[in-house]
């Protein structure tokens, strides 16, 4: 969920009451245009964004000090959009509306829960809409001003290889993830044949979601591997695999990859843990099939970060238009929509 999304649920639900406790002062420390931000409002939903990205972890003051910029920054530059989308008299795409509004509910066990989480805020289905359509608003000029990047092409993702292939580092190592099932001494061949099955019905699953990005490959391989698989290390590492020699594992692993390129899943064999299934997500010899997820990602990486100084650039100019003003020099980050530059 994009955290402009996250902060329009994060900011239905959270009353006045709880963000004086969280927050304690609550005097303004932003103004945007006749909208202000109060310590105890960005406190409170700093918090809340940290205990739903850490889920359950200790969050460092740094990381703390991050979250809060980045809640301003959103706060800031979410009020900026709806002024100047106000002004140009955008309208909301009631399908797109009704989308995130069916998203949001989703997250509540039930439309009644829904309902009293809504009333317990002071807010009701009506209010609730209006939200959902600023941010539709919002994001509808925002990405007019500065649109999404295009997905890498082929030539830019072979540019990129040609470029830096010599930094690669070639030698016989691969990486992946596993998920394997026990042999257990004596069992049968119909057993062992059912294990096969079981796992190759995982790797049809993988296979049939047609998921193209690795990373998100990976996550859903190591997940399927915390539940399923018998190595005792899955529930905490999912299954994956450091770097290491094919044959360390023996022949009949090797023979199994042998033909695996970079982010396809094997069929089930029986290796030296027992039935097995194996994704590859990387291969350092050195030709640039292997290493095109990889560069897809950087790429998109680089993509996304040009967009994000687009963004900046676009509500810096906002706010030369409508005024912000920081109150607080806790509360202003150095690098802040709208901050003068030191």
């Amino acid at each position: 969920m994009k955290l402009s999304i996250l902060l329009t649920l994060l900011l239905t639900f959270v009353g006045t009451s709880s963000a004086q406790l969280l927050g304690g002062a609550n005097l303004p420390v932003i103004k945007v245009g006749k909208v202000e931000y109060t310590q105890g409002k960005i406190d409170s939903l700093t918090r809340l964004l940290a205990t739903q990205q850490a889920q359950g972890q200790q969050v460092p003051p740094e990381a703390m000090t991050q979250l809060r910029w980045a809640v301003i920054d959103n706060l800031v530059g979410q009020e900026l959009l709806r002024l100047e989308a106000e002004a140009l008299k955008l309208k909301a795409n009631p399908k797109t509306v009704d989308s995130l509004i069916t998203l949001f509910k989703s997250q509540f066990p039930s439309e009644d829960q829904f309902n009293k989480e809504l009333r317990k805020s002071g807010s009701n289905q009506a209010d609730f809409m209006k939200k959902i359509e600023k941010q539709v608003q919002s994001d509808m000029l925002l990405e007019s001003k500065v649109p999404y990047p295009k997905e890498p092409t082929d030539k830019e993702r072979r540019d990129y290889f040609a470029k830096h292939k010599h930094e690669a580092v070639v030698n016989d190592t691969i990486s992946g993830v596993q998920i394997y099932l026990k042999i257990a001494k004596g069992e049968s061949a119909q057993a062992i044949t059912d294990k096969k099955r079981i796992l190759d019905g995982l790797s049809a699953q993988l296979r049939a979601r047609k998921i193209t990005d690795l990373m998100t490959l990976a996550q859903q391989f190591q997940l399927l591997a915390a539940q399923y698989s018998d190595d005792p290390t899955a529930r905490e590492q999912g299954g994956l695999l450091k770097p290491f020699v094919p044959k360390t594992m023996g022949n009949d692993f090797v023979k199994a990859i042998a033909k695996l390129k970079v982010g396809q899943v094997s069929d089930a064999f029986v290796g030296k843990n027992g039935v097995t299934i194996f994704l590859l997500t990387e291969k350092n010899d050195g030709k640039y099939e292997s290493y095109e997820h990889k560069i897809e990602y950087i790429l998109r990486l680089e993509k996304e970060k040009e967009r994000q100084l687009g963004v900046k650039a676009y509500l810096d100019q906002l706010a030369k238009k409508y005024p912000v003003n920081y109150l607080n020099k806790d509360y202003t980050s150095p690098t802040g929509i709208g901050v003068k530059a030191q």
